[in-house]
């Protein structure tokens, strides 16, 4: 399946959208289906050679704005979770996955130093507004709620993942959402039985993300409202 504007999918890092991902690549042909994971400048080089070929969808790690490299309508979805959960899940990951590119830095330190780490503050907020600010403010999280208003079709929510589903397969015309959950974190302990201590900081550290995913939740439920959806 193609589509008139080009899908950019801004893949949310343990947020199921590896899951996404692989329901998106049985929607639309391979070839024009495109991963982007590079970092910045290796990004902008391939970017640059999308923009010379027929695009259906692009995938990826990837703040938003890449739509500025093409001159086709376009629309974007991305799902959030919850920044305390996903904080942990993606700590834990990367600790428990030799290949991953951060995994000999992270399997070093605690969680509480990792997530003291500023460009792991409010990740969410950060790559819905398309800043590489440092530190993001409340400026930030406007922008951010601006950027979904006008230009997310959809923002799923990671603990609605079947309802968020829902609404993309009926936006986009998906017949085949079939699934099983893909990149799970192994090994993760329950968030009970973390430091309370830990959890209030990553929560404080965390707040323009926390504020984010609530007004994406609300926006979610009252287009749930809207399409006549049913549980």
């Amino acid at each position: 399946m193609t589509y008139k504007e080009i899908l950019i999918h801004l893949h949310m890092p343990k947020t199921a959208g590896t899951t996404l991902k692989s329901i998106i690549g049985r929607n639309i042909d391979s070839s024009v289906n495109y991963h982007v994971y590079e970092p910045d400048q290796k990004r902008e080089i391939t970017l640059k050679q999308l923009s010379q070929k027929k695009v259906s969808c692009i995938q990826g790690h990837f703040p938003f704005g890449i739509h500025n490299y093409f001159n086709s309508p376009f629309t974007y979805i991305t799902m959030l979770r919850e920044p305390t959960q996903r904080i942990i899940s993606e700590y834990y990951f990367i600790r428990s996955i030799p290949w991953h590119e951060q995994h000999e830095e992270v399997i070093k330190m605690s969680l509480d130093d990792y997530q003291k780490q500023t460009s792991k503050m409010n990740l969410q907020t950060r790559l819905i507004s398309g800043s590489l600010d440092h530190p993001l403010t409340n400026i930030h999280l406007e922008q951010a709620k601006n950027n979904i208003e006008k230009y997310f079709s959809i923002v799923g929510i990671t603990e609605m993942f079947n309802e968020s589903l829902y609404l993309m397969k009926k936006r986009f015309g998906w017949n085949r959402t079939s699934y099983r959950k893909l990149n799970i974190t192994k090994n993760k302990p329950q968030i009970e039985k973390l430091s309370p201590k830990t959890i209030a900081v990553i929560n404080n550290n965390n707040h323009l993300d926390r504020e984010l995913y609530h007004f994406a939740k609300q926006r979610l439920i009252k287009q749930l409202i809207h399409s006549g959806f049913k549980s």
